[in-house]
This record gives C-alpha cells, structure tokens and sequence, in this order.
C-alpha cells in the first residue's frame, strides 16, 4: 500500500494518506505534508521533538496534529521525515517527530503552505484500513 498520493485542485493542493491503522495514516499524513513542503532526503534525522495534540474527535484532530507540524516548520524552521505515534486516542495523539532545522545550504522548500483546511477533510476506515484526505492552503 502507498503511504500517500498527492492530489491537484483548482486553487489549492491536498493529499490522501493511507495506513493499515489509524496510528499509520497518521503518520502518513504527516510525510505527506513534509514531501510539499521539502525534498524530505534531504531531511537529516539528527533531533526530536515531542508532540501532543488535542482535538474534538478524531479529523479534528488529525487537523490539530498536521497543524501544529507546519507551525513548528514556519516559527521554528523545524524540517521532519520520521514520525513515531506514542498514543492514540479519539481527542488526543502524542508523537515524536525526528528531523533537524531547516539548513538554507541544504534544503530547498517546494510550497508556502498557510495552513490545513476543513476543506474535504476526510478520515474513514475502509476494508484495506484507514484513508485520510486533506487540502492545504497555499
């Protein structure tokens, strides 16, 4: 199964991300807003970060969860291509992300991406596991 494939819009750019578990789409959904964002092997996994989010239920918090990464992106120059869920509930997800600060020497960024949108948002269980759907602003 493919992690994720980008999808076209008229004005926008989004993505679906697949897993065999709701853990694993999580994860997925994340490297697919980094392979906007950056040309993820370039991305040296030299620190971590540990991440936790909140949401009103579960595509809330994917939302939340995708969010909070492109924060730590655009305020911090944080750049990451490892993602390793540590607990999953319906409201709740704590992560660690590896990656390192964004090096100008190094990476050349792809997108501006603003933000995560409601826009079509997505996040179902099918018979091959768990899809999720997501616009961004760019």
């Amino acid at each position: 199964m493919q992690p994720f494939r980008v999808l076209e819009h008229t004005a926008d750019i989004g993505f679906e991300a697949f897993g065999a578990t709701r853990e694993e789409v999580y994860i997925n959904a994340a490297l697919a807003l980094f392979h906007l964002l950056v040309d993820r092997e370039s991305i040296a996994l030299r620190e971590q970060a540990l991440i936790p989010v909140t949401g009103g239920n579960p595509p809330e918090l994917l939302v939340n969860w995708l969010s909070g990464l492109l924060y730590l992106q655009d305020a911090e120059g944080w750049l990451f291509g490892d993602f390793q869920v540590i607990s999953l509930e319906d409201r709740s997800l704590v992560a660690v992300a590896r990656g390192e600060k964004f090096d100008p020497a190094r990476h050349q960024l792809k997108l501006l991406v603003k933000a995560i949108t409601y826009h079509q948002l997505m996040l179902e269980q099918t018979a091959a596991g768990w899809r999720a759907q997501v616009y961004v602003d760019i």
